[in-house]
């Protein structure tokens, strides 16, 4: 072991010294701070890291000291604490008989433990890995340890520059008690760069402006919608509005509700002033459908019919003369019995709903008031059809 040896553990001592200068130097600065350094990247985020390193064989291998290169990788996983994956790559010459140079290389996973803050950082080493040697035809794979002393020294930009000494027990598992471990050692030099976490936004704030007084809102009907939005602004005092200011119109009859003595009656059929049915009119029953060749009403026409039923069963006085339609096919006397069943039908549910019997008739016109053609699917579905026939009220 020898001179080699005392090169290792020489360099060891060297980066002591620097730790124990470090620590110095940051217990002064609790008296006397001084301006504040650069400080070390490390621990900051994920760095990577090349060195070059002086390698030294153990005595007992015959071989001369030589030389190597490690890259490594490592990231933080607490304030004191990184996790380092390195490969090397190391070569070492014969001392002179006739052996093979030495080559080797290895992969590893190591502790690294900064001991403080600052410009210049020191940190221990500690770790294990495989190894492989290789002279001439003989190879061998072997695993090792190692413990380590380093310091980095800030450069600025994420970079640092990079010392290391390392004490590296290699274990062969095989031969004599003295060539089953050989304490290598390495001394290493080089650079590490420190990936920065991005810097937050910096947030300027600036003084609001002063208040501008607003102009006054005007709402001349107090229905909250301000007169510039108002469509119908003198609505009175108490009536309902949509977002537009006029007064709600839930039948959709054009008589708003305030106003409206019949508010249900059925989309589409003509009313008076009062919104109830007025004047002579013909409704359509639109989508009221039968089952085929039947004069069963079809569960989607029971519930048209339920929000007919709710805007005519209270409106007195009206005459309605429910009348049924057919296309053209098939016979005439048979159109005419199924247009005539269907009306009744359909007579039947209203009553059944409470629409005063003494208010309606039924009446089948079979195929002979078309409305469109009965030459397609189309204009015969269109002839197919249900319809009330709203007599005008007695004056």
């Amino acid at each position: 072991m020898g001179m080699r040896k005392a090169a290792l553990w020489a360099a060891v001592a060297m980066v002591t010294s620097a730790t124990t200068l470090a620590f110095a130097q940051d217990a002064a600065t609790t008296e006397a701070p001084p301006p504040a350094p650069a400080k070390s990247s490390a621990l900051e985020g994920a760095y990577i890291g090349g060195l070059g390193f002086v390698y030294l064989t153990d005595s007992s291998r015959d071989y001369d000291s030589g030389g190597g290169a490690r890259a490594l990788f490592g990231y933080p996983i607490s304030k004191s604490f990184n996790v380092e994956i390195s490969g090397y790559g190391q070569n070492a010459e014969s001392d002179g008989g006739p052996r093979d140079d030495l080559d080797g290389w290895g992969v590893g996973v190591d502790a690294m433990i900064p001991f403080t803050q600052g410009r210049l950082r020191p940190f221990g080493l500690i770790g294990a890995g495989y190894q492989r040697d290789e002279a001439g035809f003989d190879k061998e794979d072997n695993g090792y340890v190692n413990l380590g002393l380093g310091a980095l020294f800030a450069l600025g930009r994420g970079f640092d520059l990079r010392a290391e000494a390392r004490y590296v027990p290699v274990f062969t598992g095989s031969g004599s008690a003295d060539e089953s471990r050989y304490d290598d050692g390495q001394l290493g030099l080089g650079l590490q760069y420190t990936f920065q976490p991005p810097k937050p936004d910096t947030i300027v704030y600036v003084a609001a402006p002063a208040a501008i007084a607003a102009a006054p809102i005007v709402d001349t009907d107090g229905d909250n919608v301000p007169d510039s939005a108002d469509k119908c602004p003198n609505t009175p005092k108490g009536v309902q509005v949509n977002e537009f200011g006029c007064p709600l119109d839930t039948d959709g009859d054009g008589v708003a509700d305030y106003l409206d003595k019949c508010p249900n009656t059925p989309r589409g059929m003509k009313v008076d002033a009062k919104g109830c049915v007025g004047g002579a009119q013909t409704f359509l029953l639109r989508d009221v459908n039968f089952e085929f060749d039947s004069d069963k009403l079809t569960a989607n026409s029971t519930g048209i019919l339920d929000n007919v039923v709710g805007g005519i069963k209270d409106q007195k006085g009206l005459q309605i003369e429910v009348a049924g339609h057919t296309d053209s096919k098939g016979s005439d006397a048979y159109n005419l019995a199924l247009s005539k069943r269907r009306a009744a039908s359909v007579k039947a549910y209203l009553i059944s709903k409470g629409v005063p019997a003494g208010q309606l008739d039924s009446r089948g016109y079979g195929e002979k008031q078309p409305v469109a053609t009965n030459e397609t699917d189309e204009g015969r579905a269109q002839n197919r059809r249900v319809e009330l026939r709203i007599q005008d009220r007695p004056q």
